[in-house]
């Protein structure tokens, strides 16, 4: 790792300090983690396929345990992870994971702050990644982080994190960070958190124009509404719509107002 990348991640981990800590110094806290059951937490697990885990207490930073196929999994025993800070995590990530992991990060933790508190506990971050084994051996994983301790201000205190070997199915090897909010059973959203450059984002990010009607779509307006609202025409209105839906690559205006969201567009 050169300089620049080491300094480009130690920003971002700040970053990713910042958002994971809100639950410290708040009241019940401590009683949530006093009160804590893991074994309760982990029967819903026992029926994964090979997988390990981890409990994780972001309000602290700090690896609590781990167990499961740990050893067959990274290489590594489970005295390398437990009370251990999260960069012991990192090292299982090739450099440009690790930047997107945390990028990826900041982007859930924006989603999930934006939704109603009681949801909370039902929206998770998955990730699909090359852990890298201690002997530099690498096993396509798919990683789930799920929150599983609260305050009663509803921010994270514990997640459980499900590392699954994913090696055997016929899929693209290649970096996957996407959001699922569970928090209606009927509805079931997935959201792509898709990554841009700086140079990409001038090129692939909402106009100021577009941003409008963004806002404006958030809040439920038809474009019949939209185009009275900024005195402009409806087809005008479903032409940005329809831009943006294509250099975005999103399929509805739901997907659209979720990526714009999760990148702070609006």
């Amino acid at each position: 790792m050169n300089y620049p990348e080491f300094k480009k991640i130690s920003k971002l981990f700040s970053k990713y300090s910042e958002n994971a800590q809100k639950a410290v110094g708040k009241p019940k806290t401590e009683i949530e983690r006093i009160n804590f059951n893991k074994e309760k937490i982990l029967q819903n697990y026992y029926n994964f396929d090979i997988f390990t885990y981890a409990i994780v207490d972001v309000s602290r930073l700090k690896i609590d345990s781990v167990g499961g196929a740990i050893s067959e999994m990274t290489g590594y025993q489970k005295d390398y992870f437990e009370n251990k800070g999260l960069i012991a995590f990192l090292k299982l990530h090739t450099t440009i994971d690790m930047i997107h992991s945390l990028i990826g990060s900041h982007y859930y933790y924006k989603y999930l702050y934006s939704q109603p508190g009681q949801n909370r506990g039902l929206i998770k971050s998955n990730r699909v990644i090359d852990i890298i084994k201690k002997n530099g051996e690498k096993v396509h994983s798919l990683i789930q982080s799920i929150p599983v301790l609260l305050n009663d201000d509803y921010e994270i205190i514990k997640f459980i994190v499900i590392a699954t070997d994913i090696s055997k199915l016929r899929i693209a090897r290649t970096y996957k960070h996407y959001i699922i909010d569970s928090s209606n059973l009927n509805r079931v959203k997935k959201i792509d958190i898709k990554y841009f450059s700086v140079d990409e984002k001038k090129d692939f990010g909402p106009s100021p124009s577009e941003k409008k009607v963004l806002s404006l779509m958030a809040e439920g307006f038809s474009s019949k509404q939209i185009a009275n609202r900024l005195f402009l025409s409806e087809h005008t209105i479903k032409n940005h719509r329809k831009n943006m839906l294509k250099r975005l690559n999103c399929q509805s205006s739901s997907e659209l107002v979720r990526m714009a969201t999760v990148h702070g567009w609006i």
